[in-house]
C-alpha cells in the first residue's frame, strides 16, 4: 500500500513539473510542434558543423550563406604574443565581403558612433536623465516579451532615473530593440542620418528603427495572413521599404499607439522578415572598426570613447591569455547569425578585425549552430588558434578564388 501511495505521489508531482514546464514555455513548444519540417532543413549538416572545422566547410561549401572578413589592422615586425609564442595573425582573409548582407543589430554601431560624436562635441550631456517609459512604446506586442522582462527589471532595481549614457550601456550590452529606437530618435534622427551617410558611404545602411521595420513588414492592423504581408513587402522598392518602416517608427516616437499582438509562429515567415533588416557591406563595416582602434574615426577623443563603450571580457579562459583588450558584438534571429570582434594582444598592441554573417540559413541548421555559440567560439578562436585561421584561409580563399573564376572545389555528392 505504502509503495503504491508512493508511485502516486511521485507520478503526481512527475505530471505537475513537467506540465509546469510545458505551461511555461507552451508558445515555443506549440511554434516547434508547427514547424517540424523547417526543423528538418539543413540537418544534414547539424552533425557536421559540431566542430569548427566543419563550420568552415560549410561556409566554403554554401558560399550564398556566408561572409567572413579578418584582418590584421597594423603592421609589427614582432609578432610574438608575451609567452614568445609566435603570432597566428598574420593573414588577410575577405570571404564574399564585398556583398550587402542583412546584419540586424549590428547596425547600431551607427548609433554607438552618433553618441560618441555627439558627446565629444559637446552637443550632448553624457548624463542627461532619460523618460525610460517612452521606450516601451517601441516593444512589439508578441514578440518583445523577453527584452521587455528584462529591460523593466533593470528599469526597477536602479536607484535614480538612468542617463543617456547609462542607456546607451545598457544597449551595448543586450541590443535591445526598443532601447536602439528610443535612442535613435533621442539623439535626433537627422544626427544618425548624416553620421551613417558620411561614414556609411552607401554601403551601410542606417539602422531604421526595428519597430517601424517589422509593422511595414507584417502590418498587425489588417486582416490579411502575414504571409501575403511579407509577400507584399518582397515585392517593393529597398528604399521605398525602409522609408516606409522610418515614417511608422516617427509616428510611434510622436504619439504612441497600441497595436494587436503578431506572432510568428512560422520559422520561414521569421526568415524573410529578418531579411529585411538593415544591410551592411562587411569590407566597408571593417574598415569603420579598423578606425575606431586606431583612433581616426572622426578624431581621436571620439574613437577613444567608443572604445571605451564597446569593450567587454571576452568570457573565454584560452583567449583570456593571448589578448589585452577585447570588444565584440553578436546578433541571433531566426537563420541569421552576425557577428564582429576586435582583439588587441600584446605589447605593442596589434589589433585584428573580425566579421562574421552567417545568413538565411535553414532553420533547422540554425537552432543547431545558434544553441552552440558556434559563431562566437569562431571568432575568438580565429584570434589565437593557428590551426583554425590556415584551415579558414585555405578554404574560404580557395573557394573564393575558385567562386570568381567560375570553378567549383566542390566534388559532386
Amino acid at each position: 500500500m505504502r509503495l503504491i501511495k508512493f508511485l502516486l505521489v511521485f507520478l503526481g508531482v512527475a505530471v505537475l513539473v513537467v506540465g509546469s514546464i510545458f505551461w511555461i514555455n507552451r508558445d515555443t513548444f506549440l511554434t516547434v510542434f508547427q514547424n517540424r519540417p523547417a526543423i528538418m532543413e539543413g540537418s544534414e549538416w547539424v552533425e557536421k558543423t559540431y566542430s569548427l572545422s566543419g563550420l568552415i566547410e560549410f561556409m566554403a561549401e554554401q558560399p550564398q550563406y556566408a561572409a567572413v572578413v579578418s584582418v590584421p589592422a597594423t603592421e609589427d615586425d614582432d609578432r610574438r604574443y608575451s609567452n614568445g609564442s609566435e603570432s597566428p595573425i598574420t593573414q588577410t582573409i575577405r570571404y564574399r565581403s564585398d556583398r550587402m548582407y542583412p546584419a540586424g543589430t549590428l547596425s547600431n554601431l551607427l548609433l554607438f558612433i552618433t553618441y560618441a560624436d555627439l558627446v565629444t562635441s559637446g552637443s550632448l550631456d553624457p548624463n542627461t536623465t532619460v523618460n525610460t517609459e517612452k521606450i516601451f512604446g517601441f516593444y512589439f506586442s508578441g514578440l518583445d516579451r523577453r527584452p521587455e522582462r528584462t529591460f523593466r527589471r533593470w528599469q526597477r532595481d536602479r536607484e535614480s532615473p538612468p542617463t543617456v549614457n547609462a542607456l546607451i550601456r545598457y544597449l551595448v550590452r543586450h541590443n535591445d530593440p526598443a532601447v536602439a529606437d528610443y535612442l535613435f530618435f533621442f539623439m535626433g534622427e537627422e544626427e544618425v542620418m548624416i553620421r551613417t551617410s558620411q561614414l556609411g558611404a552607401g554601403r551601410i545602411e542606417p539602422p531604421v528603427p526595428q519597430f517601424g521595420l517589422r509593422m511595414a513588414a507584417l502590418q498587425p492592423e489588417n486582416t490579411r495572413p502575414i504571409a501575403d504581408n511579407l509577400t507584399r513587402v518582397s515585392g517593393l522598392a529597398r528604399s521605398a521599404f525602409l522609408d516606409e518602416a522610418l515614417a511608422i517608427a516617427r509616428q510611434q516616437w510622436q504619439q504612441v499607439r497600441e497595436f494587436p499582438d503578431v506572432r510568428l509562429s512560422s520559422f520561414q515567415d521569421q526568415r524573410i522578415l529578418h531579411g529585411f533588416y538593415p544591410r551592411i557591406q562587411p569590407d566597408h563595416y571593417a574598415g569603420l572598426l579598423e578606425s575606431i582602434w586606431s583612433g581616426t574615426l572622426i578624431d581621436e577623443q571620439t574613437s577613444e570613447l567608443l572604445r571605451d563603450l564597446l569593450q567587454r571580457s571576452p568570457d573565454d579562459r584560452l583567449l583570456e591569455p593571448h589578448i589585452t583588450r577585447y570588444a565584440a558584438h553578436f546578433d541571433e534571429r531566426m537563420s541569421y547569425m552576425s557577428g564582429w570582434s576586435v582583439a588587441v594582444k600584446t605589447k605593442s598592441e596589434p589589433f585584428r578585425v573580425q566579421i562574421v554573417l552567417i545568413v538565411n540559413i535553414p532553420a533547422g541548421l540554425w537552432f543547431h549552430m545558434n544553441s552552440n555559440f558556434m559563431v562566437q567560439d569562431f571568432h575568438n578562436r580565429m584570434f589565437y588558434d593557428p590551426a583554425i585561421q590556415e584551415r579558414t584561409f585555405e578554404l574560404l580563399m580557395q573557394s573564393e578564388s575558385a567562386g570568381r573564376a567560375g570553378v567549383s572545389l566542390i566534388p559532386n555528392r
